[in-house]
């Protein structure tokens, strides 16, 4: 599935980050015993983020549910087993677009059920929120969870078998199979959190973006994002030139009125943005972007 609602969503979420970290904010005399590249995710219903990836600070004796306090606004109840969060704060429309995987398996949705959240049993009875600690799903509560400088803490929005959408095979339970087989974004994400502002708007940190939020890409996808985004070289968008800059050079490419046309679709996707990226890279002589299949 292409990616079309990403921008809106995207805008959404950099405004829910900015408030919820300002909010979170220690005093000034207090020093982080680390950071956690933090991010909050709704590809399942093709909604991109509720939250950005983001560098969030932790405090000696916090948990990980102090760390998404810091990063959100959300909902959580109380249970033997610590908190469960059940919402994230979040302005998403009503208007959802299943892959065509899950839209398979899943013949009927329903409606959010708390105004301004994206929360547990909206537009399905199996939905809510998942967890990955640095690639791998938790499998301890986020009260449990204690975080360590450098980690990187993904939520996942579920729509269908309890995370099975996000790779988590419920099988053996009884429960739904593995519906894909889930990459580790973890590399890419803590990348995305840590890019200066002034190169965000560069190509490749959209693409990068676009990755993370898109459900159904490969291991190699995330992996060739990464290759992009680990190299200082940035793709500064407009027109119909393309300017790779880098430490060494800057080389000017005048691109092809087709792939001009391909960045500006609100079509493109995954795929359209790989043309673009293939004539800037090489371009340059940097890097080979890994296509997908």
């Amino acid at each position: 599935m292409k990616i079309t609602k990403f921008a809106a969503g995207l805008a959404a979420a950099a405004v829910l980050a900015a408030t919820a970290i300002s909010a979170g904010a220690e005093s000034a005399e207090a020093e982080p015993a680390g950071y956690v590249a933090f991010t909050a995710v709704k590809s399942t219903i093709g909604q991109g983020f509720t939250v950005e990836p983001v560098s969030v600070p932790f405090y000696e004796g916090e948990k990980g549910i102090d760390v998404v306090k810091r990063a959100a606004e959300i909902q959580y109840s109380e249970s033997d087993y610590g908190p469960y969060i059940t919402g994230f704060a979040d302005n998403g429309g009503e208007e959802i677009y299943l892959p065509e995987e899950i839209a398979a398996v899943v013949p009927e949705t329903t409606g959010r059920t708390a105004e301004g959240y994206l929360s547990s049993m909206d537009y399905t009875a199996e939905s809510g929120w998942s967890y990955f600690v640095n690639g791998e799903y938790a499998m301890v509560g986020i009260g449990d969870y204690q975080p360590a400088d450098g980690d990187v803490l993904e939520f996942r929005f579920s729509v269908y078998g309890y995370g099975a959408d996000l790779g988590v095979d419920n099988s053996s339970w009884g429960g739904a199979a593995a519906l894909n087989t889930q990459p580790d974004f973890s590399k890419l994400i803590k990348l995305c959190a840590a890019e200066p502002e002034d190169t965000r708007d560069s190509v490749e940190f959209t693409y990068a973006m676009e990755v993370i939020a898109e459900w159904g890409v490969t291991q190699e996808d995330v992996d060739g994002a990464v290759q992009l985004l680990s190299d200082d070289v940035r793709t500064v968008a407009g027109s119909d030139e393309t300017v790779v800059e880098s430490s060494d050079e800057a080389v000017t490419d005048t691109a092809s009125e087709e792939a001009a046309d391909d960045k500006t679709s609100p079509e493109t996707g995954v795929e359209g943005m790989a043309v673009i990226f293939g004539a800037a890279v090489l371009a340059c002589g940097a890097l080979a972007l890994v296509k997908r299949k």
